[in-house]
């Protein structure tokens, strides 16, 4: 598991919910917030889900590297710029930068590069823990958080 291929599981699980997958293609092209909010609780529901269905076909290796990805990405994003136009408590940043994450890479990249476009107040919390719950369902044990980076708002020092 890599970037790549990380990106392509968020993909899939968009492309397994086509009229969401279609909203998510008019909100990218016009930028209505209300599609955002809209699409942060359909994160939630059903990409949540539709992701949840894909790792739990990983190996313990690839599911590991899964959370690792999704750390990095997380922490990368942990940054004063993009909390400017997000808002939000601590743990309200975490979950708009779960949105962020799960909208997929080229809303990624596009808040990355410029933070202004983001969302404000569009979060998805379960993303930040999907991960997790699999792998505890999965193999039994727990999986040890932030192994990689820690993911709470804050963390990356570098950018705040």
């Amino acid at each position: 598991m890599n970037a790549t291929k990380f990106w392509e599981m968020i993909e899939l699980a968009w492309k397994a919910d086509q009229e969401a997958f279609n909203l998510r293609e008019r909100a990218l092209a016009t930028q209505s917030e209300m599609l955002f909010r809209t699409l942060a609780r359909i994160i939630s529901g059903s990409i949540i889900a539709n992701i949840t269905k894909q790792l739990m076909f990983l190996e313990q290796s690839e599911l590991t590297k899964f959370i690792h990805v999704l750390e990095d990405k997380l922490f990368h994003i942990d940054r004063e710029d993009i909390h400017e136009y997000t808002g939000g408590s601590d743990e309200g940043f975490l979950f708009s930068r779960c949105f962020i994450v799960g909208m997929g890479e080229v809303y990624y990249n596009r808040i990355d590069n410029n933070p202004s476009m983001a969302t404000m107040y569009a979060t998805v919390g379960a993303l930040s823990t999907v991960g997790y719950e699999v792998y505890e369902y999965r193999f039994g044990e727990h999986f040890e958080r932030n192994s990689i980076h820690c993911i709470e708002s804050g963390s990356n020092s570098r950018c705040w």
